[in-house]
């Protein structure tokens, strides 16, 4: 009886075993898909045209490597497993990073591209070139975001439609403000040159608003990385002045469910000051 109650516990181990590793599979799969086509669609989105085939294998061999080497240093599983997890993410956070520091460039080159389409309407000409010469003068990302627009109109999309794509390739308030004002205006007609005028000029207030309260809430982004930062520099000084109580932390079981505890609750800090702080445009 006892034989047969260690076979079926065996059997139920491998089946569940397994079960477990199909999941994993189809969930690495599933990200896999979507890690590569996010990240082409995106590159593409801001011009940045490269082939990004071998990105998984690449992110792959980085989570791996980071996992042994933290492995052989502090020869903790679950720690090795939670640094091969946060490098398999790395490359979507800086993905996302690095929207969000080209919708910035975007506003900060919206005001002036808006006072030059006033000037250009009130000398006369047509929004179509009044945008025309506003790509020809201006920098990336704005040139390459507007001269898409213009392309895009060329093949035979209509301005309110090609304006609406500009709004989903980069959702800001302010460039919603714009693209709203601009397909309103090429519809229904109006001083298109006084409306800009006027939204140039509240989008720099907001800009000056926006950098403002980052400034006020510097203080307190600079606390919360103090703060977060003391527990693990305290776990450094403890292990030169107590190395056997930073052992038992990292060897033992109840010191481990200690030290996630600390990892889970740092983490959640972070993402509620984060959330906290955050300052929309």
């Amino acid at each position: 009886m006892i034989w047969l109650s260690v076979i079926l516990a065996g059997i139920s181990f491998a089946i569940a075993f397994w079960i477990g590793q199909q999941l994993l599979v189809e969930a690495m799969q599933r990200y896999r898909k979507v890690l590569v086509n996010d990240t082409q669609a995106n590159l593409r989105e801001m011009f940045v045209f490269i082939d990004v085939s071998h990105l998984w294998p690449a992110v792959v061999c980085l989570a791996t490597s980071l996992a042994l080497l933290s492995w052989l240093i502090f020869d903790l599983i679950f720690l090795s497993l939670l640094i091969a997890i946060v490098a398999l993410f790395l490359p979507r956070y800086a993905l996302n990073k690095a929207i969000r520091a080209r919708t910035e460039t975007f506003e900060q080159q919206l005001p002036d591209a808006l006072l030059a389409m006033s000037s250009a309407l009130r000398a006369g000409v047509s929004l179509g070139v009044a945008l025309k010469q506003v790509v020809q003068n201006a920098e990336a990302p704005f040139s390459q975001e507007l001269g898409l627009v213009l392309r895009e109109q060329r093949v035979g999309i209509s301005l309110p439609e090609a304006l609406a794509n500009l709004y989903t390739r980069m959702p800001s308030e302010n460039i919603q403000m714009m693209t709203t004002l601009m397909r309103v205006a090429s519809v229904s007609g109006g001083s298109l040159a006084d409306l800009l005028e006027r939204l140039s000029a509240t989008v720099r207030a907001r800009l000056h608003l926006s950098m403002k309260l980052r400034v006020l809430t510097s203080q307190g982004t600079m606390q919360a990385w103090i703060v977060g930062s003391l527990p693990v520099v305290l776990l450094i000084v403890l292990n030169f002045i107590d190395p056997y109580s930073t052992h038992l932390m990292f060897y033992t079981t109840p010191g481990q469910i200690v030290l996630l505890t600390v990892i889970v609750l740092e983490t959640a800090g972070a993402l509620m000051l984060k959330r906290i702080l955050q300052i929309q445009p």
